[in-house]
């Protein structure tokens, strides 16, 4: 509200929605804590346990890493970026039209150029190859600040720790 006091409804919805957020990290600590320590070994070459890292230090002991793990990620990442997934529409039955599915097909090839959909769906497939998940968003903008025509927008996420699944969808994930 504009000034600046909360309704009783509006206090149900936050208190609701802080209670569903507390579930989803809750349900995805354990899966999000290993993601981290696996980018933590592989990207960041933090391969040293921390006591045994620190006992070496102090008594001025190199700890040597070699990242071997690079390689293969990277062929894995550029056999994505070589053989990429596209979204395909097909007409199904005999009452679909296939001019109308080349029609979508296109409208989604426009929506993938414009949001150069490619680097969303590179940075969250390399994640997925790093620390098990990764994700991108489909979001409306409007053309312009005198326009109200939207436009369907591919955005990625820079940082796929800052996304939590609902732990009641349905849905795989």
């Amino acid at each position: 509200r504009m000034d600046g006091m909360s309704s009783k409804s509006d206090d149900k919805i936050i208190e609701t929605a802080l209670k569903r957020f507390s579930r989803a990290v809750e349900d995805s600590a354990e899966n999000r804590k290993r993601a981290l320590d696996d980018i933590r070994f592989g990207q960041m070459g933090e391969q040293w346990p921390d006591k045994l890292q620190r006992d070496r230090e102090s008594n001025y002991r190199p700890c040597l890493t070699f990242n071997q793990l690079t390689q293969y990620v990277k062929q894995v990442v550029n056999e994505q970026r070589q053989n990429r997934p596209a979204i395909n529409i097909s007409p199904v039955d005999d009452k679909a039209d296939v001019d109308t599915a080349e029609t979508i097909q296109g409208l989604i090839r426009h929506i993938e150029y414009t949001s150069n959909a490619d680097l969303a769906y590179d940075t969250a497939f390399e994640y997925c190859v790093w620390g098990g998940f990764g994700f991108w968003r489909v979001i409306t903008d409007y053309v312009d600040d005198e326009s109200f025509d939207q436009e369907i927008l591919i955005r990625r996420i820079a940082d796929p720790f800052t996304v939590y699944i609902d732990p009641d969808s349905i849905e795989p994930h």
